[in-house]
């Protein structure tokens, strides 16, 4: 806590005045009033300034209040809270969550909110450039494990003294990236690229930027995995035409006569046939009666 006495005409302005000059807010005003402005009697002795003394608190107690304050209010319960610094970077790490789960969120999502609130409240204070919120060391882990395939490749880049180009990467993914190597004597970052997606290249601190940025090179991991893209577009390429069937050969045919030129030959030799009978009539004519009627003659 820094303590600070200011004066004026009247406590209210006082108040108002060392708020908009320190940019702090009702939870974190501490305050106390050592003066009263008086009127005196019949207008002697009168006493028309005020003195105020604050208790204001360091930018690191702050941001550490005010992340509490915002989780009391979320209604998440947890042990303690951490802080760390490194130079104007601070670390806060809150212990001992209960839902952990919803701090955190899908892939970090929450926690990735709640650091952007924060970094956004306090961006015009210049005592830190960035704030980071870890969850039950939800982060670190994270960090540990995107880092842990580019470790061998800095450790070539210090034997050798060759720059490497890395995988184009998002904001969050190259700040790992940045303090990682700011705590490596002998290496420095550089950043290439357009956009929110861009590329780190990590050379010797020997080495001019210049000199860097004339022939970066790719990773070892990018190629590779080019090539394995190449080599599944190729199978699938592969896979795609199906195989030739081997064909039984066909036996020439070019001296025999078609099918339908026998037909047609064995057709003129045999004779044309007779013409059938008509079909005689079943019609048969009634007989005659020769029986005469009425009797002997």
């Amino acid at each position: 806590m820094t303590t600070i006495d200011k004066s004026g005409v009247s406590v209210e302005e006082i108040i108002r005045n060392f708020r908009r000059e320190h940019n702090i807010s009702d939870h974190e005003l501490h305050y106390e009033i050592i003066k009263k402005p008086s009127k005196g009697f019949l207008g002697l002795f009168a006493n028309k300034i005020a003195l105020v003394r604050f208790q204001l608190p360091e930018p690191e107690d702050r941001i550490r209040l005010f992340l509490e304050t915002l989780l009391s209010k979320m209604g998440i319960s947890f042990a303690k809270m951490k802080t760390r610094k490194e130079g104007k970077t601070l670390f806060i790490t809150i212990e001992g969550i209960v839902e952990t789960g919803f701090v955190i969120g899908k892939n970090g999502s929450m926690l990735e909110t709640i650091q952007y609130f924060i970094n956004r409240v306090f961006e015009s204070d210049n005592t830190f450039e960035r704030i980071y919120v870890d969850a039950n060391g939800y982060r670190q882990r994270k960090e540990n494990q995107f880092l842990d395939k580019f470790l061998p490749q800095f450790k070539k880049i210090k034997l050798n003294g060759k720059a490497i180009t890395l995988e184009p990467m998002n904001p969050a993914e190259r700040r790992i990236i940045h303090r990682h190597i700011e705590k490596q004597r002998g290496l420095k970052t550089l950043t290439i690229g357009e956009g929110e997606i861009k590329r780190i290249v990590v050379f010797s601190a020997k080495q001019k930027e210049s000199e860097v940025l004339k022939n970066p090179k790719p990773t070892q991991a990018k190629e590779n995995e080019t090539k394995v893209k190449d080599t599944v577009v190729k199978e699938n390429v592969s896979t795609s035409v199906r195989p030739k069937r081997n064909r039984r050969p066909q036996k020439k045919t070019e001296n025999k006569p078609s099918a339908v030129a026998k037909t047609s030959d064995t057709a003129k030799d045999k004779p044309e046939p007779s013409p059938k009978p008509p079909r005689k009539s079943n019609y048969r004519p009634r007989r005659k009666n020769n029986k005469t009627q009425g009797g002997d003659s």
